[in-house]
């Protein structure tokens, strides 16, 4: 089992982001940080994301390893996965689609998306308003602006 850790500064986002992979993708999280931190590349999703950042509209091809979560999450996770480049739905349509009711739940499942934008969690929002986001909704908001520019483009 590989065990790697990429890190890239995104100019879009004005923050880090921390790629761990072991036998798959496994997480991938925003740090913000006064100090500067050294950039490390040497995955292929790595230079993915960092075309995504770019503006491009990528089909991610890594394997993610979502095995420890439940399934539930797993479930929610791979429905979240469908969702096109620069679309969103509802909570509540998610939920439909996986035949629950609970949208509260659906929420609570993408709050544990350990690898948003492969999973693009971002894409689902409030039926008034851009709803949560476990990274901050400014990171929220920037990466569906992002994808809106490449969509009108």
């Amino acid at each position: 089992m590989t065990n790697s850790t990429d890190i890239i500064f995104v100019q879009t986002l004005g923050c880090y982001v921390v790629i761990e992979y072991t036998s798959g993708l496994r997480s991938i999280s925003f740090v913000k940080s006064k100090d500067r931190i050294k950039e490390k590349k040497t995955l292929g999703i790595t230079f993915e994301l960092e075309r995504y950042f770019k503006g491009e509209k990528i089909d991610f091809s890594c394997d993610i390893d979502i095995s420890h979560l439940s399934p539930f999450v797993q479930k929610v996770l791979g429905e979240t996965r469908k969702i096109g480049y620069g679309k969103t739905i509802p909570y509540s349509e998610l939920a439909k689609n996986i035949g629950c009711r609970g949208a509260r739940a659906v929420g609570g499942a993408l709050a544990r998306n350990p690898v948003p934008i492969v999973i693009p969690c971002h894409r689902i929002v409030a039926k008034n308003g851009i709803g949560g986001y476990s990274a901050g909704v400014d990171i929220k908001t920037r990466l569906l602006e992002l994808e809106k520019k490449r969509r009108e483009a």
